[in-house]
C-alpha cells in the first residue's frame, strides 16, 4: 500500500467517524423513550384540522367520511366511518316508499374502547336515528346530498352527515 493510499484510507475513516458522531445523537434521540405526558398536556388546546372538527354539545355538527368531531367537553369523539346504505328516493322522482340511509360511526368515550354505532334515517321511524349511551344521546339529523335519477351513485366523499350529540 502506498503512503497516499494509506493517508486517503485514514482520512476517509476519520470522515466516517466524524459523520457517525454527528448522526449518532440524532439516532439515539429518536429511540429514547419519551417523557411521561401529564393529563394537563393531554388537555391542551387542540386545533381543528381537515379531519378533526371541534364541536359543542347540543349543536348540529356536519361531518364527511373519515372526519371526526371532538366534543368541547373532550369526553367524546365521533367519527363518520361509512355510508352503509343509501336507498333514499331521488329528489327528482316520486316514490311509493321514501327509502332510508344508514351511516356507520365510531364513538370513543373517555376511558372506553371505541364503539361502532349505526344510525338510520327512515321516514316515520325516528328511533332508528338515535343512540343513547352513558348519559349521552347521538342523533342523525340529515344526510346530503339526496340521490338524483340522472346520477349513477353518490361518491362517498360527497356525503355530508349532520348529527347532534347531547347529554341525556
Amino acid at each position: 500500500m502506498t503512503k497516499s493510499k494509506g493517508l486517503a484510507l485514514v482520512s476517509g475513516f476519520i470522515k466516517l467517524i466524524i459523520i457517525g458522531s454527528l448522526i449518532q445523537p440524532m439516532l439515539v434521540g429518536c429511540t429514547q423513550p419519551t417523557e411521561n405526558v401529564s393529563k394537563a398536556d393531554l388537555n391542551q388546546e387542540i386545533q381543528p384540522t381537515e379531519n378533526l372538527v371541534k364541536a359543542d354539545l347540543n349543536q348540529e355538527i356536519q361531518l364527511q367520511i373519515d372526519q371526526m368531531a371532538l366534543m368541547e367537553s373532550k369526553t367524546m369523539q365521533v367519527k363518520v366511518l361509512d355510508i352503509v346504505e343509501d336507498s333514499r328516493c331521488p329528489a327528482d322522482a316520486f316514490c311509493v316508499q321514501p327509502g332510508q340511509v344508514t351511516i356507520a360511526f365510531e364513538v370513543i368515550k373517555e376511558n372506553s374502547e371505541p364503539e361502532e354505532v349505526e344510525l338510520t334515517l327512515r321516514a316515520a321511524q325516528e328511533n332508528l336515528a338515535v343512540k343513547n349511551f352513558d348519559g349521552y344521546s347521538m342523533t342523525l339529523k340529515n344526510v346530503e346530498p339526496l340521490p338524483m335519477t340522472n346520477q349513477e351513485k353518490i361518491i362517498q366523499s360527497d356525503y355530508i352527515v349532520t348529527i347532534v350529540v347531547s347529554k341525556s
